[in-house]
């Protein structure tokens, strides 16, 4: 992003405008007083389930791959597999998403 002369001259107004606020050794616990607890991310549980999902996701790829007829492949079969694939997707990002918040990355 190009910062042009009026940027420029407004950054250095409020430069010369701003004054000092001092020390001030309460300041810092006041605000942090004032600011929300630190939310937790998750647990080292809810990645546990999510891993056993994504197992249990994988038995049953396992299963219906199996149980298919290659002989004839239905719409049923067809939008199972799709359900299933958004299913595991789904699963498989949360497994991610909660590994990476108990790692706090």
């Amino acid at each position: 992003m190009n910062t042009n002369e009026e940027d420029k001259k407004l950054a250095q107004v409020l430069k010369q405008g701003a004054h000092d606020p001092g020390e001030n050794p309460w300041f810092t616990r006041r605000v942090l007083n004032k600011l929300p607890e630190k939310r937790s991310h998750g647990s080292w549980a809810t990645t546990v389930v999510y891993a056993i999902a994504l197992v249990a996701c994988a038995l049953c790829w396992l299963m219906m791959w199996r149980g298919q007829d290659w002989g004839a492949i239905t719409v049923r079969d067809i939008v199972y597999n799709m359900m299933m694939g958004v299913a595991t997707l789904a699963v498989l990002w949360q497994t991610i998403a909660s590994l990476i918040r108990a790692a706090d990355i």
